[in-house]
């Protein structure tokens, strides 16, 4: 082998390894953390002003939408014929992070709202909030 076939196996190892297999990594070290150090790292890479992740396990997972870096709110879901159905129990009364877990405002729960509208055309799988009065 040449030292340029030598440099070029190389290089391609190391993009084939931070490419695929760090971020697998990554990933499954992210879901195996405790929700409090999820929600830290969640604040942290929230992009604008609302932000979604979902984290999924299979069949059941959780959707984090994030407000304005500092507000929080969890709805824990399970598969059921190609949706994602909230298992919370009222998903929409009170925010999950910060601690003090003050109550959703009208203007908040319409925001909310919308949001999750618009998440839901832009995601092949949908959520649905069967329990919700």
């Amino acid at each position: 082998m040449t030292s340029a076939q030598i440099v070029i196996t190389v290089i391609v190892v190391l993009l084939v390894l931070g490419i695929i297999i760090l971020p697998l990594f990554n990933r499954h070290q992210f879901r195996n953390l405790p929700p409090e150090q999820q929600i830290r790292i969640i604040m942290k890479e929230a992009k604008g002003l609302i932000y979604f992740k979902n984290v999924s396990k299979g069949s059941k997972g959780t959707l984090f939408y994030v407000k304005n870096k500092r507000k929080i709110l969890v709805f824990p879901w399970v598969l059921v014929d190609g949706k994602m159905v909230c298992v919370k129990k009222n998903p929409f009364e009170k925010w999950d992070y910060p601690e003090e877990q003050e109550t959703l405002n009208d203007v908040e729960l319409k925001q909310l709202l919308q949001e999750l509208e618009k998440y839901n055309k832009k995601n092949p799988i949908k959520i649905e909030f069967n329990n919700v009065d």
